[in-house]
């Protein structure tokens, strides 16, 4: 995978106890934004159903 983008995980914390959506919506944009590494299978489904609901 690529370098990680130090200044978006600095300035994109994940909340603490984050609710299923926090989560999708964080690994979603963390996706687009940041290289450092492939989202788990759990994670990727995580981010598949967020979007679902938010995107048109």
């Amino acid at each position: 995978m690529g370098a990680i983008n130090r200044e978006w995980h600095d300035a994109h914390r994940m909340p603490e106890r984050a609710t299923e959506a926090q989560r999708g919506a964080w690994h979603a944009a963390h996706q687009q934004a940041c290289g450092c590494r492939r989202p788990s299978e759990k994670e990727q489904a995580l981010i598949d159903r967020w979007r679902a609901d938010h995107e048109a």
